[in-house]
């Protein structure tokens, strides 16, 4: 009789993966690098390193000259 479709698995792409079929849609992207880029777009963001708090610059003296 009718056949039931197949399940189908969704899974929406976050916009870091949209980012990546769309460079390669367009061109830019070469297909042998999709798969290594998907993958770092799946990557957790990662926070930006923290900048150090930064000390005061202290001149250096000068020497004294012997006149």
């Amino acid at each position: 009789m009718g056949r039931t479709p197949a399940p189908v698995a969704i899974h929406r792409l976050s916009p870091a993966e949209q980012r990546v079929l769309a460079c390669f849609l367009s061109g830019r992207l070469a297909a042998g690098q999709v798969h290594a880029e998907l993958a770092q777009a799946r990557l957790p963001a990662q926070a930006p390193p923290a900048i150090p708090a930064q000390t005061p610059v202290q001149p250096a003296p000068t020497p004294a000259v012997a006149a």
